[in-house]
């Protein structure tokens, strides 16, 4: 069921997106020295978010068959929850940033 999110097209556009604004390509990341990418930032993030759906829908299965209690389906479907939430938020701030960026007169 979950299969179908990854087809939306979200990592990939959001990682051609971060490329074509050449985020990761200025060699001036601060903070940690293993820093990566900002687009190998928001593909981890949403792999996670991805991996956090697959697993309430694998709980929440186990729990109609009688084999998970539902306390434990609610952690993990709220927790899905919440991941998908953050993955959304992240990606309406990078579609309005970009927006931002295309109205600017050059």
């Amino acid at each position: 069921m979950i299969d179908s999110i990854s087809g939306v097209g979200g990592v990939g556009a959001v990682k051609d997106l971060a490329e074509a604004m050449g985020a990761g390509n200025t060699g001036q990341v601060t903070g940690a020295a293993d820093a990566g990418s900002f687009s190998e930032a928001l593909e981890g993030a949403l792999t996670d978010a991805i991996g956090k759906l697959r697993q309430a829908e694998k709980v929440s299965i186990s729990g109609v068959a009688g084999q998970s209690s539902a306390q434990e389906v609610v952690e993990a479907v709220m927790e899905a929850q919440q991941k998908l939430q953050t993955a959304i938020a992240v990606r309406d701030k990078v579609v309005e940033a970009y927006l931002e960026v295309s109205r600017m007169q050059i």
